[in-house]
């Protein structure tokens, strides 16, 4: 007897390449099928159907044509608790996690052909440290590992499957075939302990990282099923001769593209600026001050009247704005909605925080600057890099980590440690999870509108013919 199970996971609202998926799965007539979490969060369609065109998600309507069961993701709880309730109401199959108490099922149950197999769902639980609006508050999250410890066996026992099935919205902090280091065991990503600890999993589904996994640990079979849409795994299980074996499905390269709605309102023009605020380069564009910086930092400081402005930018190769901006310019610049807040930092809590993003920077073996995780990677990785606006600073990598930064200046003036400073971030960065000062820090000012907002009201209304410049940094090595 043989069994076909599908597994999407980090999907992230692609509904461009979800339908072709979908067509693809189907035809494989699968016996069981599977999503691991970040179904819909994190995609422009996404975006458009939450502001701008309040209905199902359409990815939810071909979702209910093919899945049997869904795992949260943290993704799912970037909107409120009853927006959670109406999407799960909409959706035909259920969603699980065995450590969320009460707010889900733990496991799944399907009888195929006489063998039953069982799906025991968990999602990290740093969920609970990342939700930086406060959506949270009423659902505690067990941690991961010890709320699986105890369904497994409660499975085991009581269910006695013929194929266990653990599907973690959550990954690896080393290689399960080779070792290699990913992060310290924090507790983010516990696939590791699970795979040690918890004995008799015949199929372990991972995800969170975006990675592609495909391997074996003792009698565990292991995957990780990329992201964003690009394929899906099947595994196929065969109970006479007790093998099973992963096959990943990868869609071929093409032009993908949303429904009519979706493209008509991305291609807009919301705005037109005639200088270049364009930049290149995933690591070149964090070596020294560009146009685009200086407009996010005009842009922040602008919607609240700080003195110092804290950004990032996105794993992008190209960014920024030049000529005709469209709505899809603006979500490919600015996708997450975070809110801004102002707080109070020292001079010398300033200094450190720029220390610690400083670290993500390393000469490799060649003495060419890279980024730290590339070198060793079990140091700051380069999400965890910041620009600082409002201040002027040279970053030296020749310099130890925490000895880096050189001629920190505020108005022409160097920083004062013992000064209290109005800075502006961004709601995510103070969950405190990069950068534990910022964790659990007072704030006393607030946006009440999302960054995309913010940004798209700066380029219509606020811009000015020439963005000033709002200090200027420098990374020499």
């Amino acid at each position: 007897m043989a069994v076909s199970v599908l597994i999407t996971s980090d999907l992230h609202g692609r509904l461009d390449r979800f339908e072709h998926l979908i067509k693809k799965m189907k035809a494989l007539n699968p016996d069981l099928v599977i999503d691991n979490g970040d179904f819909l969060d994190g995609s422009p369609a996404s975006f458009y159907y939450k502001h701008f065109h309040k209905k199902r998600h359409p990815m939810i309507e071909l979702a209910n044509e093919i899945y049997d069961v869904a795992i949260f993701g943290n993704h799912e709880f970037h909107n409120n608790l009853k927006a959670i309730e109406s999407f799960r109401f909409d959706c035909h199959f259920p969603w699980i996690s065995c450590n969320m108490g009460d707010f889900a099922k733990p496991y799944f149950i399907k009888d195929i052909g006489g063998k039953k197999f069982v799906v025991v769902g968990a999602t990290t639980h740093y969920t609970r440290i990342w939700d930086e609006h406060g959506y949270l508050e009423e659902l505690q999250f067990e941690n991961t590992l010890k709320a699986l410890q105890h369904w497994v066996e409660v499975v085991k026992t009581s269910e006695k499957p013929d194929y266990l099935i653990v599907s973690y919205h959550g990954g690896f902090t080393e290689d399960p075939t080779t070792g290699t280091v990913f992060q310290e065991r924090v507790g983010e990503n516990q696939a590791n302990e699970i795979l040690e600890l918890i004995p008799d999993i015949d199929l372990l589904i991972t995800g969170h990282q975006h990675l592609s996994i495909n391997t074996r640990v003792k009698d565990t079979l292991i995957i990780q099923p990329a992201s964003h849409g690009n394929g899906f795994f099947e595994v196929q299980i065969n109970f006479e001769t007790r093998q099973h074996e992963a096959k990943f499905h990868r869609l071929k390269k093409g032009e993908f593209s949303y429904p009519q709605e979706v493209e008509e309102w991305l291609e807009k023009e919301v705005a037109y600026i005639m200088d270049d605020y364009s930049y290149k380069g995933l690591l070149s564009s964090r070596l020294s001050s560009h146009p685009f910086i200086q407009l996010i930092h005009d842009m922040q400081l602008k919607a609240t009247n700080a003195q110092i402005s804290v950004c990032d930018l996105l794993y992008l190769e190209n960014g920024g704005f030049f000529g005709r901006i469209t709505n899809r310019d603006l979500i490919n610049n600015a996708p997450r909605e975070h809110k801004l807040r102002v707080i109070s930092l020292l001079g010398s809590e300033i200094k450190e925080l720029m220390e610690q993003s400083a670290a993500v920077f390393a000469l490799n073996q060649e003495g060419k600057i890279d980024f730290s995780s590339n070198v060793y990677p079990d140091i700051p990785q380069p999400y965890q890099y910041d620009f600082w606006g409002g201040i002027s600073y040279i970053i030296d990598v020749k310099e130890p980590a925490g000895h880096r930064l050189k001629n920190v200046t505020f108005q022409g003036e160097p920083l004062v440690n013992e000064q209290n400073y109005k800075v502006v971030l961004n709601s995510y960065r103070l969950t405190g999870y990069d950068f534990p000062l910022l964790k659990n820090r007072q704030f006393f000012y607030e946006s009440t509108r999302t960054v995309p907002f913010l940004l798209k009201d700066y380029v219509q209304s606020d811009f000015p013919s020439t963005v000033p410049t709002h200090g200027n940094f420098k990374v020499i090595y």
